[in-house]
């Protein structure tokens, strides 16, 4: 996988469901060999709450709330749990599942493919480090999560500086593609994320406080602003650093367009989205 050509696409300010819809998209045309493995780099209008492939939505989730805070969901292709994708930008990698030197292993695959963002996060000055979950402690919070917020708990090589979370990310195999996607928050509002979730005030500020001790925005790692496009860029050289890759654009043809249109749908639909 390294010392090759993929392709890079950046869609700044898009719907979640086409968000969703694209990645899906890419991943079918990278498994049949249509395109190259992808690269992208994107963000969110509106601000929106993701969920994940296999979560209690309708459990976990306050509708009335995100209602009143015009927040709208939609569930990913992925496992995990909730992220509010607001001011921040989001990556995924998308790859054949039969690429030579991808560990078949999740974990390890995970593993490789976060290299990049590692190197991205060291390209800005933050000095990123992988994850593990070395206590009991530790491992019995990813077993049994205290909420269904994604940053309350650092996973198997998840991204961290002095021990908070910096990074969320997720991955499927999704018929011989690997997809791994994840948020890289440039600032947080606690207050917004918390209102929209199914929980009791005592446990609101529990949640709240475990989030302060757990996860931390890029803004306030450097305690400067940082735009989307600063990122983009670090973490396109962090990619090409870790596989030795040289990128070319990625501009959808009107067929392929025409099917990104009708995954839309599918992210858009209450049965999709709520049918947990």
């Amino acid at each position: 996988m390294t010392g090759t050509t993929w392709h890079l696409l950046r869609t700044e300010s898009t719907s979640p469901a086409e968000n969703m819809a694209i990645d899906e998209a890419i991943a079918n045309w990278v498994a049949k060999g249509e395109l190259k493995p992808t690269l992208r780099f994107y963000s969110w209008a509106p601000h929106a709450i993701s969920v994940g492939r296999f979560q209690r939505a309708t459990r976990d989730l306050d509708r009335d709330a995100l209602k009143a805070n015009n927040i709208p969901v939609v569930r990913r292709l992925t496992g995990g749990r909730a992220v509010l994708h607001a001011d921040e930008l989001t990556y995924s990698v998308i790859l054949p599942e039969s690429t030579p030197a991808l560990p078949t292993n999740i974990i390890e695959s995970y593993r490789l493919l976060t290299e990049g963002i590692r190197r991205g996060y060291h390209e800005l000055g933050v000095p990123a480090e992988f994850s593990v979950p070395l206590t009991e402690e530790d491992r019995e919070a990813l077993r049994k999560p205290k909420s269904a917020v994604c940053f309350d708990a650092a996973s198997y090589y998840e991204l961290a500086v002095d021990g908070k979370k910096i990074a969320g990310s997720a991955q499927v195999r999704h018929q011989g593609a690997v997809l791994q996607h994840g948020s890289i928050p440039l600032s947080v509002d606690d207050e917004v994320l918390f209102d929209c979730f199914a929980m009791d005030e005592t446990e609101k500020h529990e949640a709240k406080t475990r989030f302060s001790e757990k996860a931390v925005a890029l803004n306030d790692t450097l305690n400067r602003f940082v735009s989307f496009d600063e990122v983009a860029a670090a973490f396109e050289t962090g990619f090409k650093d870790a596989f030795s890759l040289t990128f070319e654009p990625l501009v959808f043809t009107k067929e392929q367009q025409a099917e990104i249109d009708l995954l839309v749908k599918k992210y858009e639909s209450d049965e999709w989205v709520w049918k947990r």
